[in-house]
């Protein structure tokens, strides 16, 4: 699994590659509808440990008492995945509330576009599980790399 980022300015995008298994699809032999949420997690997860150099929400959770829970996941589905290709996706932070934060996930196999996904979290201090604003250095973490909800 190789992670990148596209530079173009203002378009950063981060980029996260992931194997699709014979064993992640279903009886159509294409991936089952169930896997695409947690690659998409996968893919957020990921693009919070190389923005902020190594803070995954393992960390954020155990050192930091923080946790995101999901609030919201929105999935449209464009074309079917398969093990054929890697799966690459793209990755960013589209909104950032005074609480939540929405990451747009889409989805990419050989050059074709299989999912666009929303996927809105609430702050909340972990220990508590009680919402909060997001600490100072993770709201600049993220405005810092905001980009409009059609940064393809």
């Amino acid at each position: 699994m190789r992670d990148q980022t596209e530079a173009g300015g203002d378009t950063e995008v981060f980029e996260h590659s992931i194997a699709v298994r014979w064993a992640d699809c279903d009886p159509a032999e294409i991936a089952y509808s169930g896997r695409i949420p947690a690659w998409a997690l996968d893919a957020i997860d990921a693009w919070w440990e190389d923005r902020s150099g190594g803070t995954g929400w393992f960390q954020l959770n155990m050192d930091r008492d923080i946790g995101t829970p999901f609030v919201r996941m929105e999935i449209d589905f464009r074309t079917p995945i398969t093990p054929r290709h890697r799966l690459i996706c793209r990755t960013w932070p589209s909104r950032l509330g005074e609480t939540s934060i929405t990451f747009r996930v889409d989805g990419y196999q050989d050059g074709a576009l299989c999912f666009e996904g929303r996927f809105t979290s609430v702050f909340v201090t972990a220990s508590a599980f009680a919402k909060t604003a997001p600490p100072e250095d993770l709201r600049a973490l993220v405005e810092a790399h905001l980009r409009p909800e059609d940064a393809r």
